[in-house]
């Protein structure tokens, strides 16, 4: 409470940040809140220039599944972590949860076991940090290959302008995501879409890197 009374916040209505009904909302606590998060570090960086990392992965990569499956519908939802930026004296982290997501991993076993699910991968997502005297942390990679009919939605960010780096430090990797289909066919997709998958294809996720911190 006493946080929070130290701060006006001025946001015109019609704004993203100040919506105006019946404009959708659905994406603000996942991803516009990382935006937000960015900015406000970004700002501080200028008055505060050691106190401040580098960009971090700036999003939850939402992560959304489910279909009919041995006689009943099944549903999964998980966020995936990034790298966190680079610091004063420190390179960034990774492959950890950033600024707004906050959320536990999902174990593989948990998961294959209760979803037509096989994991084919999951670990860091070497060299996506940025560049710096303190580098970047890496994001992670995280695939799987579907067992059954499933839907499949994704909702994140950075898939287009990467992690910024601060005071001569590189930019992190963007995001990515890649679908290949069962017949061998390579889909690039966007950071938001819904598609519907079938047996045998496989799903890579690569998440982004943190953001580099000074000049080497």
């Amino acid at each position: 409470e006493g946080f929070y009374s130290l701060i006006e916040v001025r946001a015109s209505e019609g704004l993203l940040v100040n919506p105006i009904k019946p404009a959708p909302v659905s994406g603000g606590n996942v991803e516009t809140t990382q935006r937000i998060a960015d900015t406000v570090f970004k700002s501080l960086s200028g008055v505060l220039p050691d106190k401040v990392p580098a960009a971090g992965s700036g999003t939850m990569m939402n992560v959304m599944l489910g279909g009919y499956y041995k006689g009943s519908y099944w549903a999964h939802y998980e966020t995936i972590g990034g790298g966190t930026g680079g610091r004063a004296n420190k390179d960034g982290v990774s492959g950890v949860h950033v600024n707004m997501t906050n959320t536990l991993n999902t174990p593989i076993e948990i998961a294959e076991k209760d979803y037509p699910l096989l994991f084919t991968a999951y670990h860091i997502r070497y060299r996506s940090g940025g560049d710096g005297k303190h580098k970047g942390g890496d994001g992670i990679v995280r695939a799987f290959k579907i067992l059954a009919e499933t839907k499949l939605s994704i909702l994140g960010d950075r898939f287009k302008v990467p992690p910024w780096g601060l005071f001569g430090g590189k930019s992190g990797s963007i995001a990515k995501v890649t679908i290949k289909r069962k017949e061998g066919k390579i889909e690039e997709m966007s950071g938001k879409f819904t598609t519907t998958l079938y047996e045998g294809d496989e799903v890579i996720i690569e998440t982004p890197g943190g953001g580099g911190f000074g000049s080497k």
